[in-house]
Order: structure tokens, then C-alpha cells, then sequence
């Protein structure tokens, strides 16, 4: 990794978090873990080559 990529890296976490922050840490809410995680498996199980759907994600949580 370059400089450049690290930072804007640490840019995109830092945004993230901003937003979690203002989304859910502000106004007291939690977030939806079963949905975060479902969409967290999906594009990971996508990004190795998997085929899965969105749908079939989401039934692993429930």
C-alpha cells in the first residue's frame, strides 16, 4: 500500500464512523446487527467468488 492509499483509507473510516455516529450514537438508537451482518456476509461471500443472494444472506441470520 502507498501513502496515498492509507490515508484515503483512513478518510473513508473516518467518514463511516461520522456517520454511525451521527446516525445511531446522537439520537440513541442501535443499529440492526442482523441486517449489517447479512449485507457484510453477502458482499464478502461475493467479493471470494461465491454465488449467494442478498435474500439467502439474510436467512442465515434468522
Amino acid at each position: 500500500m502507498t501513502v496515498n492509499q492509507v490515508v484515503h483509507q483512513e478518510k473513508g473510516l473516518v467518514k463511516a464512523f461520522k456517520r454511525y455516529q451521527k446516525r445511531y450514537l446522537s439520537v440513541g438508537k442501535k443499529p440492526d446487527v442482523e441486517k449489517m451482518l447479512s449485507e457484510d456476509l453477502y458482499s464478502t461471500l461475493r467479493l471470494e467468488g461465491e454465488k449467494i443472494t442478498k435474500k439467502q444472506a439474510r436467512d442465515l441470520f434468522k
